[in-house]
């Protein structure tokens, strides 16, 4: 009886450790990590996914080096402004054109932060990637668009007291 149970209970190990060594490796770009171990962000995440080689990387580093002090300014311009937005709405009673004022100057540096991003694609998606990482680009554009639309629905959809 005990036999039996020894060898039960080790075909049942054996079982399991191929099925956490199989799973481990059909996980796409995880390996043994597991899904959100050692996750280094979405910049590898889309390196993983274009494929790049090491020179276009390095490419990539380049211009994003080359962009990263005007980005730096508009994040404080931005920073300073919600500060002020922050100051004003703690008032007892804050002043509705100063707020509106603030809220313009705001969407202004928003809008500003994002022709830069959108200048930094265009010159990475026209000077670095190869026609194949265009397209692939292009759908995981399209996928995350897809994602962002279905968060939007199910938002819309909740009730309020949830």
């Amino acid at each position: 009886m005990k036999r039996i149970t020894f060898i039960a209970a080790a075909v049942v190990v054996l079982f399991l450790t191929a099925f956490v060594v199989v799973r481990a490796e059909t996980r796409e770009g995880h390996s043994w990590c597991g899904h959100r171990w050692h996750h280094l962000g979405p910049a590898s995440y889309l390196a993983r996914q274009l494929k790049l080689s090491d020179a276009q990387r390095a490419q990539i580093g380049t211009l994003w080096q080359a962009e990263r002090p005007t980005l730096s300014a508009h994040i404080h311009e931005l920073l300073a402004e919600n500060n002020e937005m922050t100051t004003i709405s703690a008032t007892a009673n804050p002043d509705e054109t100063e707020i509106q004022k603030i809220a313009d100057r705001e969407a202004n540096t928003i809008g500003t932060m994002l022709v830069e991003k959108a200048r930094l694609q265009s010159k990475i998606y026209s000077t670095v990637l190869s026609p194949e990482q265009r397209a692939k680009a292009d759908e995981l554009q399209k996928k995350w668009e897809s994602h962002l639309n279905r968060f939007a629905d199910r938002l819309g959809t909740q009730p309020a007291g949830k």
